[in-house]
């Protein structure tokens, strides 16, 4: 039968030990979430880069297209494009306004 100091010295090993495991399981989730945190990252990346690749292909098809047209054909499309951004400005700067206030006119008071 164990004495009484063994029985302490074997309860306070049972408390530590049960402690390393949460741990142990605390450190587990978080390495865990680090895990899929950096996966979700990779994925962010690999978007990022297919769309930069892809930008980059329509622009230089823009390029290679602008450089076989004729400068009037060119002057044309930066025209319809500046056309195009000054409609959407107008555009923006009456959706902003709105309405405006309705304003009832004051009777004088006899």
């Amino acid at each position: 039968m164990p004495s009484a100091a063994e029985q302490t010295l074997e309860n306070q090993n049972e408390e530590e030990l049960n402690s390393l495991h949460s741990k142990i399981k605390s450190l587990r989730s978080v390495t865990i979430d680090i895990l899929d945190d950096a996966n979700r990252q990779n994925d962010q990346t690999n978007s990022f880069t297919s769309f930069a690749s892809s930008l980059f292909s329509t622009s230089r098809h823009h390029s290679r297209t602008m450089a076989s047209t004729s400068t009037l054909r060119q002057y044309r499309t930066m025209a319809y494009i500046v056309g195009a951004i000054v409609v959407l400005w107008l555009i923006m700067k009456l959706w902003r306004s709105g309405p405006g206030p309705t304003v009832h006119p004051i009777e004088p008071e006899y």
